[in-house]
């Protein structure tokens, strides 16, 4: 029997955090070594300020991690409690990634987070410095992703889930439920077509009795259920993450979102919204008298002069001394006058009883401010209001001679005889060309009548070509750039004056022009000049450039055009693939070269000059699919590799490789995995089987043991020396 004390295991066994990539895919394996870098730099943020040597070390290491993953598309990840999840594969428990990544963005209520290929080395530093702060208590109900926005980074987006807020509804009584069912039937004929959200949508949740059958609550079903101002706004405080001033008060509250709740109560019955008016007046004189007059002057009294109804129904509710201590409020408003008085009361619109209660007790209030030595308004404690009445009259009896004035002499001091002076000097140094420019775009933006444009323009394009021949190419530029904004702004009012500016580029990228251009572009200096001119032009540039490009004696000179086009091609590519299929074969490579950099949506049209007729196009065009990289270039290429002419294989094979590497050992492996493909193609397997094998990992044993069976195939040895190869790469 065996000793059970020597059965116990004592060795100490270190953390999984040394190696996080030992229990996940190969595929993803530097990803986490990339993530645990990131653990790593968001742990020394714990303990040392961020510009200390240990943090700035970690955030570099990770920062090349990240890089040297060279990936095309930005990195997104899901993040659940305790791991991350990447493309479906749990990556992390156990380890630091579990510790400073998972845990803390769960507890942010980050959902998913995705990383551009753009990120820099201070995206990073602080991202881990608000992660390590988010992690602390805090009252503050900023969420992280607003936290990176406030901090300038866009290349780290987190997408935060919401945090909802309940609200308890409970069972409404019969009576309560018949008004929101009016109410509903009354806005539901004014309702839009679609939801539009006063607040983000799914903030608020209500929890009513199941026996009620509401599946939903607007915010107007919400004013009727609650059948409370104070109570109301409260709610609508909570939906905006927002504390009241006094931590919760529902009175601090009415005055955060006081407008608000009366724009929901505007929008209910009338006799109903009466009623709440009146329970929002009283929350009103609930409030202590700071709050209330702060609300007064903010809300209320400019609502009564506007002439809305909130402010004559919440001030006629009011008593008559807190109704005329209000209306006294107006003196203390910005440009408010005594006058105001009696037309907030013609606005109140109150009986002529009431108003003769309530006149003497605004005259009592007054006379009792000027009496204790307060002005009753700014201007008139200035004397302005006396003299501005001495200065202002008129008088229609006694008519104006106006004759004496032709008598005072026109007298120059020399500040304008300067000024006349220079407007002389400025005159003669006006550039003409540049006005006439200038007058034509003018008119161009103002004229509807497109022929008029037209005509405009074609004199433009006259002094325009005159500035690329004297090579002011600053103006040239910046006129160019002003046609393309102005073509863009008026696509969608005027889109036959678009069109007229338009076609004046296209007459302005005539063959002389096209050639400086492509000077310009040779020189170091100009060629930032060339590229906006070509940017700014855009698709206008390409029938005179296709046209060049089928000249022998044009081609070579036009070169540095193609290059620039490329810069802005998703731009040119509608403009390139139209004219594609009528070019020539010198004139189509080019233009293929452009549309690889358009990038999707051109796959089609490229892949019409794969031919085997015409070797340089057909391996430009596969060229152009590699360079999109897209999942229907990667199958095209490989329906070229596996089922094109024999000619056409070489170039395919050479262009599956130009993909993105993922992308390529997966087509690689697919094709492999096929034995009609490798029988039928026996040396090109070969080819991509060696290469595939020194650029993948164990995830491709599978394919070789699969095709180990092939070395017995005696009768094809080409086939046979595939099977060998497989087997020597396993071993």
């Amino acid at each position: 029997m065996a000793n059970p004390v020597e059965s116990v295991d004592y060795r100490v066994r270190r953390t999984a955090d040394k190696n996080a990539a030992g229990a996940v895919p190969a595929r993803h394996a530097a990803v986490v070594d990339f993530l645990q870098l990131l653990g790593r730099a968001a742990r020394q943020f714990h303990t040392y300020p961020a510009a200390s040597p240990l943090c700035t070390d970690a955030i570099d290491a990770c920062h090349r991690a990240f890089m040297t993953l060279g990936l095309d598309q930005p990195l997104v990840f899901r993040v659940a409690p305790r791991e991350l999840l990447l493309d479906d594969d749990a990556v992390g428990r156990g380890t630091i990634i579990e510790q400073e990544l998972s845990r803390p963005l769960h507890r942010a209520r980050v959902a998913s987070l995705e990383i551009d290929r753009a990120v820099s080395i201070r995206d990073w530093s602080q991202f881990c410095g608000i992660l390590t702060a988010s992690a602390r208590a805090s009252r503050s109900k900023a969420t992280l992703a607003e936290l990176l926005l406030d901090a300038g980074v866009g290349a780290i987006v987190p997408r935060v889930t919401p945090r909802p807020e309940l609200f308890e509804i409970g069972a409404p009584a019969p009576a309560v439920q018949a008004l929101v069912e009016r109410e509903r039937s009354r806005q539901r004929p004014l309702g839009a077509s679609a939801a539009q959200h006063l607040y983000p949508a799914d903030k608020g949740w209500a929890r009513v009795d199941p026996a009620v059958g509401y599946e939903s609550i607007s915010l107007v079903d919400l004013a009727v259920l609650v059948n409370d101002p104070a109570e109301l706004a409260a709610m609508l405080t909570r939906l905006t993450d927002e504390e009241p001033a006094d931590g919760g008060s529902t009175v601090a509250a009415l005055e955060q979102r006081y407008s608000d709740v009366v724009m929901l109560i505007g929008a209910l019955d009338p006799r109903l919204g009466r009623m709440l008016y009146s329970k929002l007046a009283r929350a009103v004189l609930n409030l202590d008298s700071d709050r209330r007059r702060a609300l007064l002057r903010r809300a209320i009294l400019p609502d009564l002069l506007d002439g809305r109804r909130d402010g004559d129904v919440v001030l006629g509710e009011f008593p008559d001394v807190d109704l005329a201590d209000a209306l006294c409020l107006l003196l203390d408003l910005e440009a408010a006058a005594p006058e105001l008085l009696p037309v907030a009361l013609d606005r109140l619109r109150l009986a002529p009883e009431r108003r003769n209660a309530v006149v003497p007790l605004i005259r009592a209030k007054l006379e009792g401010r000027v009496s204790s030595g307060e002005a009753a308004d700014r201007w008139s404690a200035s004397g302005l209001d006396r003299h501005a009445g001495a200065l202002t009259r008129v008088e229609t009896g006694t008519a104006k001679n106006f004759s004496e004035f032709a008598a005072f002499d026109l007298s120059l001091n020399e500040h304008a005889a300067a000024a006349l002076a220079n407007v002389r000097d400025a005159i003669v140094t006006t550039d003409r060309i540049d006005a006439q420019l200038t007058c034509a775009l003018g008119l161009a933006r103002i004229e509807p009548n497109p022929s008029v444009v037209s005509s405009i323009l074609s004199r433009a394009v006259i002094a325009l070509q005159s500035l690329t021949r004297e090579q002011r190419w600053q103006d040239v530029t910046r006129t160019v750039a002003r046609l393309g904004d102005l073509a863009s702004e008026l696509t969608a009012s005027r889109p036959d004056v678009a069109k007229a500016v338009r076609d004046a580029l296209t007459r302005f990228c005539d063959r002389d022009t096209l050639v400086r251009l492509a000077q310009l572009a040779a020189s170091e200096p100009g060629r930032t000049y060339a590229s906006a001119i070509v940017a700014a032009l855009g698709p206008s540039i390409v029938p005179t450039w296709l046209t060049l490009l089928d000249v022998p004696a044009d081609r070579a000179r036009i070169r540095p055009i193609a290059s620039m086009l490329s810069d802005c091609a998703r731009h040119v590519a509608p403009a390139v693939a139209e004219r594609l299929p009528v070019l020539a074969s010198d004139a189509a490579r080019t233009a293929l070269t452009v549309l690889g950099f358009a990038g999707a949506g051109y796959e089609s049209a490229i892949v019409q000059h794969v031919v085997a007729s015409d070797e340089p196009r057909t391996r430009e065009a596969l060229r152009a699919l590699a360079r999109i990289g897209s999942a229907k270039a990667a199958a095209l290429i490989v329906a070229q590799l596996e089922h094109g002419p024999a000619v056409v294989q070489p170039a395919a094979e050479e262009a599956l490789w130009r993909l993105p590497a993922a992308t390529a050992l997966a087509r690689t492996r697919e094709l492999l995995g096929r034995r009609e493909f490798v029988t039928r193609h026996p040396h090109a397997a070969a080819r991509l089987l060696e290469r595939a094998a020194q650029n993948s990992g164990d995830d491709f044993d599978p394919v070789l043991e699969n095709l180990m069976s092939l070395r017995f195939h005696f009768w094809s040895p080409a086939v046979a020396r595939v099977g060998s190869k497989a087997r020597n790469l396993l071993q």
